[in-house]
């Protein structure tokens, strides 16, 4: 009698957070349970995720491409277009945009690799690519001739320690910048696009202390000032660092215009996420912490 082959273990989405704060995906067995054990020892420094057998730059261009057709077919999208058409570019008192507020650049945190992780990267990517193409389609568009001078392309910078080089070639072909940890806070100003979806505590808070950023699509930062457990199965903790991350993030919060991202049909990484923008005359204050 022919005995049936065992199915292969199903994989799961993990997250790892390492010593420096940042949350790694990956993936591991359905079963598989993290410990104090198997999490880095403190001080390690995560490394670059492998490269998969075979992948090529050529591949990850058509999975870019894969993702980015099904992304501009989704009603989500559409939302997203209009939202910031209705609200998001109005508030900022300029509806053409960048010129007059000045954004020059966008700081990508956390993003995760595209050669060796969960799809979630993906759409971020390409919801990340809408909305630069909204704040400055002059960047995007050159079908009607060549771009205003007075509209330079917003520059593009991205860090994760878990990038490897075949995401660093990918990015590359992108036009966008890939910094080394941890490089891309200085990069941080006031006329900056923040882009960290998601992004562990620790990070969020730091990024956002550097400068207030004109505009931020991250995690719903009142997840974190609402939250009355800072750590499982306990007490708030009212330690001076905990207390100096709410003040961060309450400062950005009172600062800013907030709108929660509709839901994503397709996965879940628009939950507890909102585009934030710099209100109008809003005084140049000290967001140190």
């Amino acid at each position: 009698m022919t005995r049936k082959k065992k199915p292969a273990p199903k994989l799961k989405r993990v997250e790892i957070t390492d010593s420096d704060g940042w949350t790694h995906i990956t993936k591991g067995l359905k079963n598989t349970h993290l410990t104090t054990s198997s999490l880095p020892c403190s001080g390690t420094k995560i490394q670059p995720a492998p490269i998969p057998s075979g992948q090529t730059l050529t591949e990850l261009q058509k999975t870019h491409a894969h993702y980015r057709t099904q992304w501009l077919a989704s009603p989500s999208q559409q939302q997203i277009h209009d939202l910031f058409v209705r609200e998001v570019l109005p508030s900022l008192n300029d509806p053409v945009a960048v010129k007059k507020q000045g954004i020059d650049r966008c700081v990508v945190l956390g993003l995760g690799s595209l050669s060796n992780g969960g799809r979630s990267s993906w759409w971020e990517l390409v919801f990340l690519e809408t909305v630069l193409s909204l704040l400055q389609p002059a960047a995007s568009d050159t079908s009607s001739g060549p771009q205003d001078e007075g509209a330079p392309p917003i520059e593009i910078m991205i860090q994760d320690p878990v990038l490897n080089v075949m995401d660093h070639t990918f990015f590359s072909s992108l036009g966008y910048t890939v910094l080394a940890d941890p490089m891309a806070f200085d990069e941080i100003t006031e006329s900056t696009l923040l882009f960290v979806p998601h992004l562990e505590v620790n990070v969020y808070a730091e990024a956002l202390s550097k400068a207030r950023p004109i505009m931020c699509a991250g995690t719903d930062v009142r997840e974190y000032i609402d939250k009355a457990d800072w750590r499982s199965g306990g007490e708030r903790k009212e330690s001076k660092e905990e207390a100096e991350k709410v003040e961060v993030f309450q400062r950005y919060m009172d600062a800013t215009n907030s709108w929660p991202l509709p839901e994503f049909e397709r996965d879940h990484w628009m939950c507890f996420t909102c585009i934030y923008s710099k209100k109008p005359n809003d005084a140049d204050q000290d967001c140190q912490i």
